[in-house]
């Protein structure tokens, strides 16, 4: 299984920062762990928006369809945002630690 992720790892793409400046100020001066492998498996039926926040260089957005998967790095404390019905924009988005989609040697 994990051969075949390694297949689908993506490119993120940035996306603009829309928060205030403080924000974006003190998101850069923190200091962050180094990065790890994550996984992530789009397990609907329907498109969903995943967004990476919590990083010094920004937020990154990438649009998965169902049953795609999806690789990537990033730090241990750094969240991943599911909108999970992107079309509704008042639907809450589920926030998962990137620690928890951690990629486990064997």
């Amino acid at each position: 299984m994990q051969e075949a992720a390694t297949k689908i790892l993506h490119q993120l793409e940035p996306v603009p920062d829309h928060g205030n400046q403080q924000d974006v100020e003190s998101t850069q001066s923190s200091v962050l762990s180094a990065p790890i492998l994550c996984y992530y498996l789009n397990a609907t039926r329907r498109i969903q928006v995943v967004r990476l926040s919590h990083l010094s260089e920004g937020e990154w957005e990438h649009i998965l369809f169902p049953a795609q998967n999806f690789m990537f790095e990033a730090p241990p404390e750094a969240m991943l945002e599911v909108y999970k019905n992107p079309a509704m924009s008042v639907a809450p988005p589920e926030y998962i630690l990137c620690r928890g989609l951690q990629v486990q040697s064997t």
